[in-house]
């Protein structure tokens, strides 16, 4: 097995439009994106191609680096990640792949599984939990499909196209602003502040991916009495389409506008020959997975496995309790009377 690192760019291209269960994770525009909008991150993908000619590849992200050591990621912001390979891999081929994010100087590795991917092209050693993917199979025409919907997403669908809920493609900045403002304000409503989630320049830098990869990168907008009032942004990869982020206005909640959304998304998916609609999981959520699970999707339990370095793990925790030993010796002569500072 010849190891390749860094990857031609040509190479990991015709890999993931080989592999029948890429997503757009795994592609090397994800990883460009991770890239622009985290200037910290660092691409450390390896390809490895095989005696009888099959080509793999394992997208990689560098996450933190302190001197040699290094932690990394498959893939950017805990997406599906492993392998993805334009033949058949054995798990023994996959294992030898695997290990080179095993190295002496690797501290961490984390990846969540690709819920299409095949089992032998996972190595899940180091299971730590499990996820769910809801995805909706589209392998029938759309309107059989949307007949095995739960009746009360049917029902909400037709309700919320009763009540004016409209949905398009974006068209303009204007729409991606109107949509970043109905996203602040669900993290407001969320109680979060307004240091969580995605700031404004990352949704720019989407924009900006979209207008160049139309076919790759959709954000479907919310219209309610002709103005924006959320959306979902999609990503589109061979056979699978998945909703990454989505968000809507309490108004728009009360309209069932995530049902029109979503249906309306799974529909245009249909016709343009996709096989999968992943609405993607749901961090153990009961009621997102029960909403999910009203379009008749399947469940794919899908592993997450972090490796730790079991040579530099108990140093790492040494200089961590060190770091905050010291910390707090700083801080404590200024914060504490000197009784306490003498009684600690």
């Amino acid at each position: 097995m010849q190891i390749i690192q860094p990857v031609d760019q040509q190479l990991w291209w015709e890999v993931a439009r080989a592999c029948p269960y890429a997503t757009f994770f795994h592609t090397p525009r994800w990883t460009e994106l991770a890239c622009r909008v985290n200037h910290t991150v660092r691409d450390r993908t390896i390809a490895a191609i095989l005696p009888n000619g099959v080509r793999a590849v394992l997208p990689l992200l560098e996450i933190r680096r302190r001197g040699p050591i290094t932690a990394l990621m498959s893939t950017f912001e805990g997406c599906y990640g492993g392998i993805i390979a334009d033949g058949p891999l054995s798990s023994r081929d996959a294992a030898r792949i695997y290990r080179q994010a095993y190295r002496w100087n690797i501290s961490n590795f984390y990846y969540l599984a690709n819920p299409l991917a095949p089992p032998e092209t996972i190595d899940t050693s180091y299971r730590f939990g499990d996820e769910i993917a809801h995805i909706l199979h589209l392998n029938d025409d759309f309107e059989t499909i949307f007949n095995r919907f739960d009746k009360s997403a049917r029902t909400n669908y037709r309700r919320g196209l009763r009540e004016g809920v409209r949905i398009r493609r974006a068209a303009s900045p204007d729409d991606y602003t109107a949509y970043y403002r109905a996203y602040r304000d669900a993290v407001r409503r969320w109680g979060e502040d307004d240091n969580y989630g995605y700031s404004w320049e990352f949704f720019t830098h989407l924009f900006a991916f979209e207008q160049q990869y139309p076919a790759e990168i959709a954000l479907w907008v919310v219209e309610l009495d002709g103005a924006v009032v959320g959306g979902t942004l999609a990503f589109y990869w061979n056979q699978h389409v998945t909703a990454w982020h989505g968000t809507v206005t309490r108004e728009a909640l009360k309209r069932r506008a995530m049902v029109v959304l979503d249906i309306e998304i799974a529909r245009d998916a249909a016709a343009r020959g996709f096989r999968y609609y992943d609405l993607n999981t749901s961090a153990g959520i009961e009621g997102v997975m029960q909403y999910k699970r009203n379009f008749a999707t399947t469940d794919h339990r899908i592993a997450r496995c972090r490796y730790r370095s079991p040579l530099l793990t108990p140093v790492i925790n040494l200089a961590q309790r060190f770091r905050h030993r010291s910390q707090h010796a700083e801080r404590t002569p200024a914060q504490a009377s000197p009784a306490l500072a003498i009684d600690s």
